[in-house]
């Protein structure tokens, strides 16, 4: 592995998805979004005399859950264009004569659409935060913050990478409506077996739960990596259930890159 190599081609990344419009126009409304959000909360707070508009309350709350879904279109907008954009042009075959590995252009390709992704991300929850602190009282619990924004970037980092995977097989649109569906199927696959003990899960065993078991083991828990972004962000503490799920997030994360590397490395270029 040229970690070299790795760290150029991801750079080439980032400067390719930044000249995007989709990417300036994501940044442009999501700082709208936030701010008639922020002026809806300060006319609720005004008006009904109800406290959500603190950074510590609900109002910050409401901006998180709005910044996490538009991070998730916007990682899976980024993971459908490093890869295909380079067929797109037919500079795929220009990129892979070089002395580089097609599993480190992949790396590299995901590693810098992520990276784009978690910044303007980050970028967002700064502005939020400086945007709560000036007109309204109150405090942010920051290590839940960090705790929470680390859930969300595991969270973007396997969007960006099922996109990718997608966007081998599928046009864009057709890619990001399948990555829609694809999510609330993982959702609920997630929801309703992740209360469940070991008997209850293999408990009644029928075709489709046998495929939703599959799922539910070897794919990445977005859903669960959500609801543990909104619970730490809520002040909730780190417990070994925390640690477990990170430990089965690598693993299944691992196995979803090797798949993807796996078809990337059988198709002609």
């Amino acid at each position: 592995m040229n970690f070299q190599i790795i760290r150029t081609l991801t750079e080439n990344t980032i400067n390719k998805e930044f000249r995007s419009k989709a990417i300036t126009f994501i940044f442009i409304f999501t700082f709208i979004v936030i701010t008639l959000i922020k002026i809806l909360l300060d006319f609720i707070n005004t008006n009904f005399n109800i406290s959500g508009g603190s950074i510590g309350g609900e109002g910050f709350f409401i901006i998180f859950l709005g910044l996490s879904s538009i991070s998730s279109i916007t990682s899976i907008l980024l993971g459908l264009n490093c890869v295909s954009s380079d067929f797109a042009s037919s500079s795929i075959s220009q990129i892979l004569s070089f002395p580089i590995r097609r599993v480190e252009y992949l790396i590299s390709r995901i590693l810098g659409a992520w990276i784009i992704s978690l910044v303007l991300f980050i970028i967002s929850i700064i502005y939020s935060i400086v945007l709560f602190s000036l007109y309204t009282p109150g405090t942010l619990e920051f290590g839940g913050l960090f705790v929470a924004i680390i859930s969300m970037s595991a969270n973007m980092l396997t969007l960006a990478t099922l996109a990718a995977l997608s966007s081998l097989y599928m046009p864009k649109m057709y890619a990001f409506i399948f990555l829609f569906i694809f999510r609330v199927f993982l959702s609920s696959v997630n929801t309703s077996f992740m209360s469940s003990g070991g008997q209850e899960l293999f408990a009644n065993l029928s075709i489709f739960k046998v495929i939703r078991l599959i799922f539910y083991f070897f794919f990445p828990r977005v859903q669960i990596m959500d609801s543990y972004a909104k619970s730490f962000l809520g002040g909730s503490d780190i417990g070994v259930n925390f640690f477990t799920f990170y430990a089965h997030y690598g693993v299944t994360y691992i196995l979803l890159f090797a798949l993807l590397a796996f078809i990337f490395s059988r198709r002609d270029i």
